[in-house]
């Protein structure tokens, strides 16, 4: 191999490279930069590697050839090859939402918005509601959960009365805990993935419609395996009038990119 892609994240390492014409995807724990580092130098000793994201400065890499990516330039670069490798690309422009640690928003390759919003508060507060950590372990909580044991909705403040808008939309996240404490560890991450996934919606049909466009393409690591958080951002396609593409390798967009870039 020539080049390997390496996407230095918040919360995971994503590496990327290819060998005998077939593209190998791997992904580490950040806080495991050390073994990330022994691993890298053993894969191929004449490779060059290309490096973004936010922990680059971490991988001691002294002696190889480095080449440091800008972060956006390399994630919309393995977008666009992601896209076009899966037969995905959407007819029009449209509105690219990584899902990391946090949430960028961009569109015609410039970052136009972005929330605190995304895998960092699903392992942190996770942490909080249930003591479990592990984003795996996490998923299959929610996967288990009934999030409308936590989740105040519309139809129960109304109860009999006829509402005037959806009876199931969310009236308060988590507003049923606040009233009696209902719900469990598994309902709870099941509502805390609806808030994750609603305010990223929110955010995102907004920056979509600034920008003139109903296509919105989901990357990024907290996607990965997360078919609960995948689900709210279908669900509202029909209501809010977008169309939500999912990379099946989007969460290695960034080490794709880097590995890609010159």
């Amino acid at each position: 191999m020539k080049r390997i892609g390496i996407d230095a994240g918040g919360s995971l390492v994503k590496v990327a490279f290819e060998e005998k014409g077939k593209m190998h995807l791997k992904t580490y724990s950040s806080y495991k930069m050390d073994e990330v580092i022994q691993w890298l130098k053993t894969l191929s000793p004449y490779a060059s590697f290309h490096i973004t994201g936010e922990r680059t400065n971490q991988l001691n890499l002294e002696g190889y050839r480095v080449y440091t990516i800008p972060e956006f330039n390399a994630i919309v670069e393995g977008t666009s090859y992601l896209l076009h490798q899966e037969r995905k690309l959407p007819q029009n422009n449209y509105l690219l939402v990584n899902i990391g640690t946090g949430t960028s928003i961009f569109y015609n390759e410039n970052r136009i918005s972005g929330t605190g919003i995304g895998g960092g508060l699903l392992t942190g507060l996770g942490k909080l509601l249930t003591n479990e950590s592990d984003y795996n372990q996490l998923i299959q909580m929610a996967k288990q959960g009934d999030r409308t044991k936590s989740d105040l909705l519309v139809r129960d403040i109304y109860n009999d009365s006829i509402s005037p808008i959806d009876e199931t939309l969310t009236a308060a996240n988590f507003g049923k805990v606040g009233f009696n404490h209902s719900g469990s560890k598994e309902d709870h991450i099941a509502a805390l993935i609806q808030l994750i996934g609603e305010t990223i919606l929110l955010i995102s049909n907004a920056a979509a419609q600034s920008v003139n466009t109903s296509q919105i393409v989901f990357i990024g690591g907290t996607l990965t395996n997360n078919q609960p958080l995948k689900e709210v951002l279908l669900h509202f396609q029909e209501k809010m009038n977008y169309t939500a593409t999912f990379l099946n390798n989007g969460g290695h967009a960034g080490a794709i990119g880097a590995m890609l870039s010159t």
